[in-house]
């Protein structure tokens, strides 16, 4: 039950959030995202959906119950949620799901990943007129953000239409501790309208009960993550790789995955000096996009390198002949590629876009190799570089000496590799046990459980 006091916090905190938002973030976000939408044609597709808009012939009034909208802001959380959203359909094989993303890209990701799902929307920006129009038509009975993704006004209306609403993977990093607990007494009133919290860690745990939670919602359930990398590979994968690609046995080969432009390049000429010391080396390039492929070609071309091998033209009946360099320009290869690399490196990361899905590849036992730029994936960077199984780098100087440490000491590189996957495996089942809390959740309201 919320007492006077409290209810006064919660009415304090809500107006002052409000007046910073109207008179500082809406300036803000005019000034910043409207230029690039209008002049730049970036955001358009998601803009509707920013400002409370529904796509068309999505008519959330007339779906079964019970509802259940998740929502993950990019790929990271997307690619988290998907085991999750799956474990809680096999508990509840009635109930409406609703995914919405916070990007254009874990909107795309959310598509592909998530079949379950009866809509996919994006998350309205956090004003009141365009959250409350949104939760009113969806009127959901449990609401699920995915790690650390809290908005106000959003839970606010959510518990207005009486709504369970919990958190999952839920995380505290290093960073945004301190400033958190700094604002303790403006977050506690927010954190109160929250039913439960399924945090990744016992430290996560602790540090948002030291925020504000209240310690008997709050249950260490781990990361589903590691339950997305480690989804159901062929058996046969490796053995067909190497005869998809005519490789012989033991070959070397540095894969490429995910690559986008101004990483291709990077690689190339990485490649170009890793066959001085490697001259039998192979390369894969998986890029993100196939349509970038004859700009990968054009940038062979400009640097003269020998035409590739395209994995396309397998399905045109061509084989691979003595050619070092294999574009994979088909989608939905790339964790079987994994199983014949001997060198990892994961694009997306050597320029700002977030990072891309290191821990598919650490889970066939790989060591793997990414940029700086891993905002989407922060927790499994710093996870594989704590166990050894992963490295970052920052210039094509800083590739060629990892991969070369890589190539040149196999046993090491094994061993870590191992180790990554051995700690992977020790952290699965997050999924699973998510799906149950939140059964028990939408059944039987709040769960209280013995104190944090």
């Amino acid at each position: 039950m919320v007492t006077a006091p409290h209810s006064r916090a919660l009415l304090k905190s809500r107006f002052l959030y409000n007046l910073f938002l109207h008179t500082v973030v809406a300036p803000f976000l005019a000034v910043y995202y409207l230029p690039k939408v209008f002049l730049g044609h970036k955001y358009q597709r998601s803009l509707s959906g920013k400002l409370g808009g529904l796509p068309a012939g999505f008519n959330p009034e007339g779906l079964a119950r019970p509802r259940i909208w998740f929502h993950a802001v990019s790929v990271g959380e997307v690619v988290a949620l998907g085991p999750l959203v799956t474990a809680v359909k096999a508990l509840n094989p009635t109930a409406t799901v609703i995914v919405s993303t916070g990007t254009e890209t874990g909107q795309d990701t959310a598509a592909e990943m998530i079949t379950e799902a009866d809509g996919l929307i994006y998350l309205p920006l956090d004003f009141p007129a365009f959250v409350k129009p949104v939760v009113d038509r969806i009127r959901p009975d449990l609401f699920l953000l995915m790690e650390s993704e809290l908005w106000p006004n959003l839970i606010h209306s959510l518990k207005d239409i009486g709504a369970h609403v919990a958190l999952a993977n839920g995380r505290v990093s290093d960073r945004s501790f301190p400033r958190y607990k700094r604002l303790g007494a403006w977050f506690a009133p927010m954190l109160d309208e929250i039913d439960l919290f399924l945090m990744s860690s016992d430290t996560d745990g602790h540090r948002i009960r030291e925020i504000g939670a209240p310690p008997d919602r709050i249950q260490i359930t781990g990361n589903s993550k590691f339950d997305a990398a480690l989804g159901e590979f062929p058996a046969d994968s490796e053995a067909r790789m190497r005869e998809l690609f005519n490789l012989a046995p033991g070959a070397k080969v540095f894969v490429a995955g995910s690559t986008h432009p101004g990483e291709h390049e990077v690689v190339l000429d990485a490649y170009s000096r890793l066959l001085e010391r490697f001259p039998d080396l192979i390369l894969i390039v998986v890029p993100r996009h196939v349509e970038r492929t004859p700009s990968i070609i054009a940038a062979m071309e400009e640097r003269n390198m020998r035409a590739p091998f395209l994995r396309s033209s397998v399905d045109r009946g061509s084989r691979r002949r003595d050619e070092q360099v294999i574009i994979v320009d088909r989608i939905g290869e790339l964790s079987q590629v994994f199983s014949i690399a001997t060198a990892v490196f994961m694009g997306g990361s050597l320029v700002p876009k977030g990072g891309q899905n290191i821990l598919e590849p650490a889970a066939w036992g790989k060591v793997v190799l990414f940029g700086p730029y891993m905002d989407d994936f922060r927790d499994a960077r710093d996870f594989l570089v704590s166990a050894g199984a992963g490295m970052q780098v920052s210039t094509g100087s800083d590739l060629v000496k990892r991969v070369t440490e890589v190539l040149s000491q196999p046993a090491k590189a094994e061993l870590l590799g191992k180790k990554g996957r051995e700690e992977i495996l020790r952290h699965v089942g997050s999924a699973g046990k998510n799906a149950e809390m939140l059964t028990r959740l939408l059944t039987h309201g709040r769960i209280v459980s013995p104190r944090f």
